[in-house]
């Protein structure tokens, strides 16, 4: 059995969100580029840069969420090898 099942939970939770956060982002980045979603207007920017600023934003969004999932899993592993070291 594994040893806290709690993080390893975390971990799983921030890694799927991650692929929901970057495949919303893609969705949202084509809507703003066919002129469906005009967030940016206001601010007086084109349909294609708010597009890249979106894809930008969502794809560090998207990688940090999964940086943490991954940084759990290191935590668990550097746990595990400090407790049972290899010869």
């Amino acid at each position: 059995m594994r040893k806290f099942p709690a993080l390893h939970t975390i971990s799983a939770f921030f890694k799927i969100l991650s692929w929901i956060v970057g495949l919303l982002t893609v969705v949202l980045v084509v809507v703003t580029a066919l002129g469906k979603f005009q967030l940016f207007q206001i601010q007086g920017l084109n349909t294609l840069a708010a597009a890249g600023l979106i894809l930008l934003a969502g794809a560090i969004y998207a990688l940090i969420l999964h940086a943490v999932g991954e940084l759990i899993m290191v935590f668990l592993a550097i746990e595990e090898n400090t407790r049972h070291p290899k010869a």
